[in-house]
């Protein structure tokens, strides 16, 4: 994909970056904006990120990326913020068994308070950071793989240090998401049809505003998405 800064975007995707805390989310996160990494604080409240990229069919998009806290008594700061996201980054450190076997709360938390209908999960990328710390390593590709086959969500091995496979993680997750929001409307469709104009393909996503005008319970919680007219 191509990343380049553009004031006007086709769609608004809002991603919440999930995991315990001291993981690498706000490094990250700051090395995917500004490819630069700084000593960064532990996140004490919740920090918004934005850039701009080019996706497929030249589709420009601008990513808002929430970077959350990761401390259990947070918690009540950020589950509001689920209902709204069309993303997830859920993030682990690769050295920390803890932040490894955490991983199944963070994806209990995503099915209590973003699942959309009832039941369509967004997409959740699992990451894996510092990976360039292969001496002290806890948790092999192996294991982290079949954790994620065990969700059917992605996996991807990163290193925020120096930006190792971090711009492939978030092309991965828009690939996702596109993909998402094309069998989400497949779906709901099948359950209720609609009387459609011949010149009208639900399944074409430049249509894909004026048939999510249509279905109010999916454009509530697809709001941050719905593309410009």
């Amino acid at each position: 994909m191509d990343h380049s800064i553009n004031e006007s975007y086709d769609y608004l995707f809002k991603l919440l970056c999930i995991g315990d805390s001291n993981v690498g989310k706000t490094t990250f996160l700051h090395k995917y904006i500004y490819e630069t990494f700084s000593n960064i604080r532990s996140t004490l409240g919740i920090n918004i990120f934005e850039k701009y990229i080019t996706a497929k069919d030249n589709q420009r998009i601008l990513l808002q990326l929430w970077d959350t806290v990761g401390q259990e008594r947070y918690h009540s700061l950020t589950t509001s913020l689920y209902r709204d996201s069309i993303g997830f980054l859920l993030i682990f450190d690769l050295t920390n068994e803890s932040s490894f076997l955490s991983i199944r709360n963070w994806i209990s938390c995503i099915d209590s308070y973003a699942l959309i209908d009832g039941n369509l999960r967004p997409p959740i990328l699992l990451i894996g950071n510092k990976v360039d710390l292969s001496t002290h390593r806890k948790i092999d590709s192996i294991r982290a793989q079949q954790l994620a086959n065990e969700f059917n969500i992605a996996y991807i091995e990163i290193c925020a240090l120096t930006g190792i496979n971090m711009e492939y993680a978030l092309d991965t997750l828009v690939d996702k998401i596109f993909n998402f929001m094309d069998e989400s409307m497949e779906k709901y469709y099948q359950k209720q049809p609609l009387q459609l104009s011949t010149n009208e393909n639900y399944h074409h996503r430049k249509t894909s505003t004026k048939l999510m005008k249509k279905i109010s319970n999916v454009k509530k919680r697809f709001h941050v998405l719905i593309k410009r007219l």
